[in-house]
């Protein structure tokens, strides 16, 4: 079974039938992308782990169970992402090392994206499941996801850049969201 490397895409709202969520996870090469239904406390979760990144850790549970790992010298080595066909809905495992043997545990979809993005470890899911749920991303949609992705990354490097008191850099950072952002 060959697996597949899986970047965290966009997140999506529609006022539809009472409002629904969609996490975007997409393929590197960015020809498909995974898209997972959220419920509004997952919708919620992800918008407080994603879209803050000056809170203090621990603030959230998923900062708290970092926080916890962490202190115990716990690695997160990867996530994988599968499909849970009895309950219909897709879910994680985390791989963990505690510096002597590997660990595997099942989390929420959502719980093991966000541990993914705080622990800056890879996503992975299988082929199987790309071929039966991913949609084919067309080249104007690749081109908004790229920019957006582009954007993240310099927020991120932004926030590096003020903590380490590099105003000058910080600056320039902010410039170039700013340009970014004027061209959408």
């Amino acid at each position: 079974m060959k697996r597949i490397r899986l970047d965290i895409g966009a997140l999506t709202a529609s006022p539809d039938n009472g409002g629904s969520f969609m996490f975007f996870l997409y393929r590197e090469g960015m020809n498909k992308c995974l898209p997972v239904k959220l419920s509004p406390p997952d919708m919620h979760a992800v918008l407080a782990n994603f879209n803050q990144p000056q809170m203090p850790p621990g603030i959230t549970v998923h900062g708290v169970f970092q926080q916890v790992l962490q202190q115990y010298r716990i690695e997160l080595l990867e996530v994988t992402v599968y499909r849970n066909e009895e309950d219909n809905i897709f879910e994680t495992e985390l791989l963990l090392f505690d510096g002597e043997k590997e660990l595997k545990q099942n989390a929420g979809f959502i719980d093991g994206v966000i541990l993914a993005k705080s622990f800056a470890c890879p996503i992975y899911t299988d082929e199987a499941l790309m071929e039966k749920y991913a949609s084919t991303i067309d080249i104007v949609s690749e081109k908004i996801v790229k920019k957006e992705i582009h954007l993240q990354k310099l927020k991120e490097e932004l926030e590096k850049a003020v903590s380490a008191e590099d105003y000058e850099r910080a600056a320039e950072i902010k410039k170039a969201i700013e340009d970014i952002t004027k061209e959408n």
